[in-house]
């Protein structure tokens, strides 16, 4: 069972968490720390990776390019911050123009994707609604795609109204790490809103069992809602990588997809969401 021309929707290429999170295992680098492990998964069939590191969390679109080169894996680069305590310091005193034109300037030089933004958990502080204010300014200016954080899963229809309210085109959200509030209910209200849900902490079994995912993506597409689903594993620390003791991300290519298929989901499609879905946003 091989799947072809797969996109992990939600990665980071370099991320650097460390001293937010007081843990240098949360500073990553593909390319220094798990270019063999991005060789083999193009081999696999992955053939682009988001990354949705931004300003203030370690983004550095020179690391995206010498991966790509050296992997053939397409890179698309993200703008914006991320969320409370991971701001810059300018970000709170910075005026709503000043963050969107920083936006508007890294899609005009090539970002396709703001994001990810997030919220906190179970709370969308003050400098997070500003965040997702200017983050909704410049998605309406550009189309852009945007791609949220939700905190274990929380404040899924707070987001979606939120963006709505502001006039964001919702097909072009994605909201991330959804399936971690381990309610279905809410998925659905952000899918019937017209935004697209990624499953995207695939193998992050402390959180939740993989199992809970497959039903879950099996549930949606029951339903019907097949073509607003996005998968990926979101590695962000050293001890993820397979070198480290952790889950790899080949582990999505050679257990997660196959458990899919095994459950009852058809093979094409789940071919269909992991290699047409995020094309059908960008590009809508």
């Amino acid at each position: 069972m091989k799947f072809e021309n797969i996109t992990l929707s939600h990665e980071h290429i370099r991320i650097d968490l460390a001293k937010g999170k007081n843990n240098p295992d949360c500073l990553l680098n593909l390319y220094e720390d798990a270019l063999d492990e991005m060789k083999e998964i193009y081999q696999k069939g992955v053939r682009r990776m988001v990354d949705c590191s931004n300003h203030g969390i370690g983004v550095d679109w020179t690391v995206n390019e010498k991966l790509s080169k050296e992997t053939g894996i397409e890179i698309i680069n993200s703008t914006g911050y991320y969320k409370d305590p991971f701001l810059p310091e300018y970000f709170e005193e910075a005026p709503i123009s000043t963050l969107v034109d920083i936006m508007l300037k890294d899609l005009a030089n090539g970002a396709k994707v703001i994001g990810e933004v997030g919220t906190s958990k179970d709370v969308f502080t003050k400098n997070e609604q500003k965040l997702f204010l200017a983050s909704a300014i410049a998605q309406s200016q550009t189309n852009a795609v945007l791609i949220t954080h939700t905190s274990l899963g929380t404040l899924i229809a707070q987001q979606v109204d939120f963006l709505k309210k502001n006039g964001v085109a919702m097909n072009k959200v994605i909201l991330s790490h959804v399936a971690l509030g381990n309610d279905l209910n809410a998925i659905i209200y952000a899918l019937d809103q017209g935004a697209n849900v990624a499953f995207d902490t695939i193998g992050k079994i402390a959180y939740l069992p993989d199992q809970t995912r497959i039903s879950f993506i099996q549930s949606l597409i029951e339903k019907g809602y097949q073509k607003q689903l996005l998968m990926s594993m979101d590695i962000t620390r050293k001890s993820h990588l397979k070198k480290n003791g952790g889950v790899g991300y080949a582990y999505f290519m050679d257990q997660f997809l196959p458990q899919l298929v095994e459950s009852g989901v058809d093979f094409n499609i789940v071919q269909d969401i992991v290699s047409n879905n995020f094309s059908r946003i960008l590009e809508a």
